[in-house]
Parts: structure tokens; sequence; C-alpha cells
């Protein structure tokens, strides 16, 4: 079997010096072209930042796609590629860092083992937004800025805004696997969540929903909550609605009619969880115009609260 071909480009580091900065109109081309999908990796780490365009970049086996006010974060010896959408003439700018060196000669009284910080950080190349990671983002533009204008007493400068890049790139792997236990931890409840949507206007128990979950009612009720930030049944009701709302829009059906389909027992009860969910009556709600996803916005809980897409 033949082996993918990688390429190693290396870089040579200034000498007292943690950043090697690739800046400048050098580097606003479209990458990849006439290099396909052939990876590479250097011997430092490779922080990139794209002001423009957009496209897909590849790390390990793992494909994003890439645009404005986008950074990536590559530990050196990872494989991976820069691909701009076809004719995409795409803005990026890059920065080098002896991440290792930086952190067993700057960090070792930070009262965390320095060779765990490295294993942390090193793990995993990713590519995260400004939009979603605002405060990584000032810090890698704060060492872009310092290595283009390299004002007075930048080298101290640039360590201080490394040490903080360490901390965030630390908080990324404390969110991944907090994101990790919750997918985890909502796995357990999810085939409630199934059941709920399945059977929401018959009348749906907490024992049902614990049954279809093969847990005791007690401790459904204590994982549901702490996944969901609701009681089971403040769930069931919101569902109720959510389908209300739309049978509302859909149908001509009377509003007692909507009520009885999604499972309320009494009109009094529909319009109680309605105005609870909704902020608004069925009435009103039937009035307004505007497409369901935008009165959705208006909500007062959300049935996700805490999840993640």
């Amino acid at each position: 079997m033949k082996k993918t071909e990688v390429e190693f480009r290396y870089y040579t580091m200034p000498a007292d010096s943690y950043v090697l900065p690739k800046l400048g109109k050098g580097w606003e081309q479209e990458y990849g072209l006439g290099y396909g999908e052939q990876l590479h990796f250097h011997n430092y780490a490779e922080i990139g930042y794209c002001y423009n365009g957009h496209g897909r970049l590849i790390i390990d086996d793992r494909e994003y796609r890439y645009e404005g006010n986008m950074l990536s974060f590559i530990p050196e010896r990872i494989p991976h590629t820069t691909i701009s959408d076809p004719g995409n003439i795409c803005k990026w700018e890059f920065l080098f860092i002896d991440i290792d060196n930086f952190v067993k000669n700057e960090m070792g009284t930070c009262g965390m083992n320095t060779d765990d910080i490295l294993r942390i950080i090193n793990k995993r190349g990713t590519l995260k937004s400004k939009a979603h990671h605002e405060r990584l983002d000032s810090i890698v533009r704060a060492i872009i800025e310092e290595c283009r204008d390299r004002n007075p007493y930048y080298a101290e400068s640039l360590k201080g805004y490394l040490r903080a890049l360490v901390v965030e790139l630390l908080r990324l792997e404390e969110e991944r696997e907090a994101v990790k236990k919750r997918k985890a931890f909502t796995k357990s409840i999810e085939k409630a969540l199934s059941y709920v949507d399945d059977h929401y206007a018959e009348d749906v128990r907490i024992s049902d929903m614990a049954d279809a979950c093969a847990l005791s009612e007690s401790h459904f009720r204590r994982t549901f909550e702490n996944i969901m930030q609701m009681k089971p049944l403040d769930y069931v009701n919101f569902v109720r609605v959510k389908n209300a709302c739309d049978m509302l829009e859909k149908s001509e059906d009377s509003i007692q009619e909507v009520s009885y389909k999604v499972g309320f027992p009494t009109l009094s009860t529909f319009n109680r969880n309605f105005r609870k969910v909704t902020g608004t009556t069925p009435n009103r709600w039937r009035r307004q115009s505007g497409d369901q996803e935008q009165k959705l916005r208006g909500y007062h809980i959300s049935a996700k609260k805490g999840w993640e897409a």
C-alpha cells in the first residue's frame, strides 16, 4: 500500500526569541494551488490568522471550513494544509512559536507541571472563530501587532501574550472535555427526549420517561434536571407548546382543538403553559407575522439550555 506523501517544512527560530512571524503581502494568495491536498508539518507550532477569503483547512484526518476572522492552532509535527476555494485569494498571516521552550523556560513556576501543559496543548490542532473565542482572537492579534510594530520592550510584551495564549489553549482542552462529558451525560436521557417527541399528545408521566431510559424515577429526575435545567414535565409542556405553535401557524384548527391535539387536558392549562413558554397568548401568536424560527427566539425558556451544537 502506497503511503501518503507528507512534506516537512523546517523553520529557523531567531536567536533569543520564541516567535517567528510570517506577515505581510506575501501571504495573500490562493492557498493550495499546485499542491492539491498534500499535507505538510513544521518543527514549531503554527498559528494562522485568516483576515478574509474562504476555503478548507485539513488537520490530520479532520477537515474544517475557514473564513475571515478565524484562527488556526497547529502543534508541531501535525500534518495539515490550507486550500482556498477555487479562484479565491485569501489573506492569512502566520506565527511560528517555540511552544516547548517557552513553556519550559517561562512557565516553570505556574503551579502546573510543564510536561502536562505541553501534553495538553500539543494534543491536536484546531480552527476557531473570533465570534466564539474572542479572548483567544484578541491575544493572537496582539501578538501579531507586537511582531509587526516591534515597539520598545516588545520582547517582554510577547512573553506576556504568549503566557496568556498558553492559558487559553489549556482552556480549549477543558472546553472539549466538558463537551464530551455533556454529550455522554445527555446520552443517558436521550431515549426520554425521543419518547416525549413521539408521545407528547398522550398522558406522559415521569415514570414513562424514566422507564425509557432504564433509570429509577428519582435518578432520572436528578439527571434530567442537571442536564436540561428544567423539570421533566416542564419539558413535556415545552414540546407540546412548540408543536402547538406549528399547528397555529399551519392549520385552521380552533385553539381548543390545538390544545387537545398537543396533549393539554384543559384549555386553561394550555393557555397558561403557552404564555409561560412564549410570553404571549395563542390568539396573539396566530395573529403575529413572521416565521416560526424568529418567534422561537423570543421564548422565555429553552428546552436545550446549556447545549452546544
